[in-house]
């Protein structure tokens, strides 16, 4: 872990307008290509209607009318993938820098011991031993790089994505075809992540990980 002493502060965070929304999108042998890769049922049940009125209204409108509830499966996973490509990677916060931000504020709350009592008292009671400890407990995390973090939420989210209209229509899907949905999915989208035919163990790790 870098020194904290040398690191900066996490800046500011883009706030939601000034997020720059990935336009990505699969195109129509894609989109069949992760169909096919679903239960069969899902390929033949329609979808209700009121989630299509809903789709309608979301950030992430769909391009292609749903019919079923593979389609809906691979619009929402459309949607996932569009929300990673549009996070702002480049300027997330690390453990590093927010040690950083931390320990920069208890210096200067050391200062407020200086000053009129009625300033003193716009300090929140106990800040100090509660920034104290939540240093402490950064201190002994390792974690990965955020873009690793990010590659599995999204890795994880389409696979909830798959289980639950699965489970909706009393379908199971197996770990093993669910890792393989997610391969092609991230494949289509261009996403860097380890390759299933030689590194199959590391990407089910990121689709289900071991707590």
């Amino acid at each position: 872990m870098p020194r904290v002493e040398y690191t900066k502060p996490p800046g500011p965070l883009p706030t939601i307008e000034q997020v720059r929304r990935s336009r990505f999108r699969f195109r129509g042998d894609q989109w069949r290509q992760l169909a096919k890769l679903l239960p069969s049922k899902l390929t033949t049940a329609p979808v209700e209607s009121a989630y299509i009125d809903e789709a309608a209204k979301s950030p992430h409108v769909p391009t292609r009318m749903l019919k079923t509830i593979a389609d809906a499966v691979v619009y929402e996973t459309e949607g996932a993938v569009n929300s990673h490509l549009s996070l702002p990677d480049g300027r997330m916060p690390t453990v590093a820098n927010v040690l950083a931000a931390i320990r920069r504020l208890r210096t200067a709350l050391k200062l407020m011991q200086s000053v009129d009592t009625d300033t003193a008292n716009l300090i929140p009671e106990g800040l100090d031993e509660k920034l104290l400890a939540r240093e402490q407990e950064l201190a002994r995390m390792r974690l990965p790089p955020y873009p690793s973090r990010a590659l599995a939420m999204l890795c994880q989210t389409i696979s909830a994505i798959v289980q639950e209209f699965a489970t909706a229509e009393c379908e199971t899907v197996s770990k093993q075809d669910i890792v393989r949905y997610v391969d092609v999915a991230l494949t289509c989208a261009g996403i860097k992540h380890p390759d299933i035919a030689k590194h199959r163990d590391r990407l089910a790790a990121l689709v289900f990980p071991k707590h």
